[in-house]
């Protein structure tokens, strides 16, 4: 360096600059919004229709027979497709992972598993429909199959479709994270690959299986457009924040179903991820 000459020292920014985009992408698509949601049916709305603040809103809500009835079939649809997206999913992430170790794994298979996650809602209704429908494909071998589609079972399996590709990525890449030397210590041993999958397999796997069951159950619980294809009766409560919204533009009423809503999307995360921590740290010690 040349006599005289000033050192310049470039100053490194505060690592937690570089989640600034992000933060900001939250705050206006998610923050504001939720707060006007929660305005609204607060009845801080731009028309309040009682000068607010009030509890009127969610008090009519859970004082509604249909609107309890709505609750209760989103989260048993939500849960149940979801535990038997899990059943389902273990075995197939299972024989991944150990394609994966050989080098073998298939691109097609991959992305044959990972189809619907690039299809609209309204998609897999319609295909339920064309399977399951009065006139489906399936309908012919079966009169149980005619209609089914737009049913209680027949919503679940269109569920299922809809879950399968959000829980095959996160548990692939915990089935490969497994320690593979414990279980074949436990085949050498003697145990069969019954026990193995029981009693080694499946709680190293647990943690990964309850948090992404409950990311997947909040996605679920906010699915519209394939139960607004198949419902006839069949009550969800995303079709009634639409109805709210659409019908009469009820905004503090249909504000206030949304808020339900996300809270049990809400929850259903938050419950899925802390309870697999606390799982993962039990299974680790």
């Amino acid at each position: 360096m040349a006599p005289g000459t000033a050192r310049v020292r470039l100053r490194t920014p505060p690592p937690w600059t570089a989640a600034l985009p992000a933060l900001a992408v939250i705050g206006l698509f998610s923050a504001y919004p939720v707060a006007v949601l929660v305005g609204n049916s607060l009845g801080l709305g731009s028309a309040p229709a009682d000068g607010g603040p009030t509890l009127e809103h969610y008090a009519d809500a859970l004082a509604s027979a249909s609107v309890r009835e709505s609750l209760a079939a989103s989260a048993l649809v939500a849960g149940a497709a979801v535990l038997a997206t899990l059943v389902i999913a273990v075995p197939v992430v299972l024989h991944q992972a150990r394609q994966d170790r050989a080098g073998a794994g298939g691109a097609s298979t991959d992305a044959l598993l990972t189809l619907p996650i690039a299809l609209p809602g309204i998609i897999i209704g319609f295909f339920a429909i064309v399977l399951n429908g009065r006139t489906g494909l399936l309908a012919p071998l079966w009169e149980g199959f005619a209609g089914l589609a737009y049913t209680l079972p027949g919503l679940l399996v269109a569920y299922v479709y809809f879950s399968l590709p959000r829980v095959l990525g996160p548990l692939r890449a915990a089935a490969a994270g497994l320690p593979h030397s414990l279980t074949e210590s436990a085949r050498t041993l003697g145990a069969s690959k019954a026990r193995v999958l029981a009693t080694v397999t499946l709680p190293l796997l647990l943690p990964a299986l309850i948090e992404t069951g409950g990311t997947a159950a909040a996605i679920a619980l906010g699915g519209y457009g394939t139960v607004a294809t198949l419902s006839e009766g069949i009550r969800l409560l995303p079709l009634d924040v639409a109805n709210a919204l659409t019908t009469g533009y009820r905004l503090a009423a249909s504000s206030t179903l949304a808020v339900l809503l996300a809270a049990m999307a809400v929850a259903a995360l938050v419950l899925g991820r802390g309870l697999g921590r606390l799982v993962g740290r039990a299974v680790a010690s």
